[in-house]
């Protein structure tokens, strides 16, 4: 995996092979806004001078090619020479506002302040508010900015994205001061408990990362794929939040012209795939590194997914074919249930198709053994031969996605399950 210290070459590198085009692009997240590649800044803004002054000198200090760099414990920057570390000193006596930089960041025509304001979100004390100016980078447009800060932000992502709740003294957890359950002020927030040890301090909106993926730039798509690369090995959960409308595209950039692209989109699928999948051959086809993303996505992206027994997700995919042909074969021949008819604890008379026995390879419906099958999209079933027809009649007049919604009783209640065919 590319760390930081090796991203200076793939910045550097000359762009000789053109991105894919000859094919339509997926975008898997359309809508725009001010945060999306690229901005067009033309407002005026007066920086505060003294602050801008003592960060202008911090910057210019940290970019000579001499400068003698690292990172603290807290992913910042740290420049090993007297004069950055006495305007460092300064710049926390007077302190950083985060909105302000926003702004300059989304609306000054001035590309010295913009890119002072890129270099000071690192120094910002509050960690939330640098996460949310980090997601300002894909959106600026001038390409020497966005690359110095890329780097910064990679370093800031992992000292800082994957702490816990769990790792907060009691002094700093009563700092927080959350809102208390039930509270007005938690139900505005959307806060129904309170905190585990487990749960993420930090959040990253990586939308308009995604979205540097759909510029026709290689360069652009090469340093989106390798900073979502950082991110997921840090926080493989915000994979499974973000990553799956970008999927088809990223499969596109797996098979790219361009060596850059194709190298860290195969770089990303392996971060998210399991650890035992063993990388493609140096020589792989297109078919064959398609082949392996497949095997790469679905630990998180199963094509079949059971949300919570109540709703059942189907991908196409060879796996949703097989499933479907075995119910259909299963239903056929009688061999998993018969027709029945009873009376629900409430009273309530039915008749339906009784689950008798559920195979290994139907376990994935979530249709429980003794489930009575009754109706499906509000039509009443009753038999195998009705189920089977009513399935096969939903599914040649409904639009895609397809939903099927399967009402049964077991233990005389009554449930439902709903399948989405998409």
């Amino acid at each position: 995996m590319i760390r930081a210290s090796a991203l200076a070459v793939l910045f550097a590198a000359a762009l000789s092979a053109p991105a894919v085009a000859q094919q339509p692009k997926p975008t898997g997240y359309p809508d725009r806004d001010i945060l999306s590649p690229f901005r067009n800044p033309a407002e005026v803004y007066a920086p505060p001078d003294k602050l801008f002054g003592l960060l202008r000198q911090m910057r210019q200090i940290a970019d000579d090619k001499n400068a003698r760099k690292s990172f603290d414990q807290d992913g910042r920057e740290v420049v090993d020479d007297g004069r950055w570390r006495a305007a460092r000193h300064d710049v926390d006596q007077l302190g950083i506002d985060a909105g302000y930089l926003a702004g300059i960041m989304r609306m000054s025509k001035n590309a010295d302040d913009r890119a002072t304001a890129f270099y000071a979100a690192f120094y910002c004390k509050n960690v939330g508010y640098v996460f949310n100016l980090i997601s300002h980078i894909p959106g600026e447009p001038w390409r020497k900015t966005r690359e110095a800060a890329l780097p910064r932000a990679a370093e800031f992502v992992k000292a800082n994205l994957g702490r816990r709740y769990g790792q907060l003294s009691d002094d700093e957890k009563r700092a927080l001061s959350l809102p208390k359950p039930g509270s007005p002020e938690a139900k505005a927030a959307g806060i129904t408990r309170g905190p585990l040890d487990d749960d993420p301090l930090h959040t990253l909106n990586l939308v308009p990362f995604f979205q540097l993926l759909d510029v026709d730039d290689a360069l652009d798509q090469a340093q989106a794929l390798w900073f979502l690369q950082q991110v997921f090995t840090v926080r493989k959960d915000l994979a499974l939040v973000w990553l799956e409308p970008m999927l088809p595209r990223m499969r596109q950039l797996l098979i790219s012209d361009d060596d850059k692209v194709k190298a860290q989109a195969l770089g990303l699928f392996a971060t998210i795939g399991p650890e035992d999948l063993a990388r493609p051959a140096d020589d792989a086809d297109n078919q064959a590194l398609l082949d392996w993303a497949y095997l790469a996505q679905k630990t998180l992206f199963p094509p079949i997914r059971n949300l919570n027994d109540t709703v059942v997700q189907m991908q196409p995919s060879a796996e949703r074919d097989a499933l479907l042909a075995a119910a259909k074969k299963a239903i056929a021949d009688g061999s998993i249930g018969d027709a029945t008819h009873g009376k629900a604890k409430d009273g309530t008379a039915y008749r339906g198709y009784r689950i008798a026995r559920v195979p290994d390879e139907l376990q994935p419906l979530a249709i429980p053994a003794g489930a009575v099958i009754t109706t499906i999209n509000g039509s009443p079933v009753g038999s195998a031969a009705e189920v089977a027809t009513t399935v096969g009649n939903l599914l040649d007049k409904l639009k895609h996605p397809r939903v099927l919604v399967v009402e049964y009783v077991l233990d005389g209640i009554s449930h439902a399950i709903e399948y989405r065919i998409l």
